[in-house]
């Protein structure tokens, strides 16, 4: 059986080893203070082996993908790959469900699927398959879209937001990606 840390690097880690735990990721991450673990800590536990306090942390559902650890890493630590691969083993291993966040399993997988589906993302569908799919009441989902509503339609009338989706040209092409990365998961 191998080692939690070699999963992760294996998943898309790269790098993890030579983090020196400077903290330069966790000094510059906009949404640390959201947290229950600074990147700089997720990426030493991970090192330690620590696989259920990682992956049942709300830290790697709140990282925003914005790259700033990465380009600021002195080590060149490819810190939101990093987080990418441990959603991806949350999601596979069943973590998501005690997440602080009840909408960021759903939003993951879901910006996903649209992706693949349609070559690009489309928000009004993205919102709606994430706020049903969450698991959160009923009151909870129709009271969240009836707040969002009103803001939606601001942004269509302005013409911010697509009323229906656009596949783009060479959307079979995408999906051709997301079935290889499936298939390279799977292990075929």
């Amino acid at each position: 059986m191998t080692d939690f840390k070699s999963e992760v690097i294996a998943a898309g880690g790269e790098g993890i080893a030579a983090c020196y735990q400077c903290g330069t990721c966790s000094g510059g991450c906009p949404t640390v203070s959201a947290m229950d673990f600074t990147p700089r800590q997720i990426i030493r536990m991970v090192n330690l082996g620590m696989r259920d306090r990682v992956l049942s942390s709300k830290t790697i559902w709140l990282c925003a993908s914005c790259y700033q650890c990465q380009v600021r890493c002195p080590r060149e630590v490819k810190i939101t790959e990093v987080m990418a691969a441990l959603k991806s083993m949350a999601m596979k291993e069943g973590y998501n469900s005690s997440i602080a966040k009840p909408r960021a399993a759903s939003f993951y997988r879901n910006f996903n699927e649209i992706v693949a589906n349609l070559g690009r993302q489309f928000e009004p569908l993205l919102l709606l398959k994430t706020t049903l799919g969450s698991r959160e009441s009923i009151t909870s989902k129709l009271g969240y879209l009836l707040k969002n509503a009103p803001f939606g339609i601001t942004l269509m009338k302005k013409g911010k937001l697509p009323f229906k989706p656009e596949k783009i040209s060479g959307s079979e092409e995408v999906r051709k990606i997301f079935e290889n990365v499936a298939k390279m998961e799977a292990g075929e």
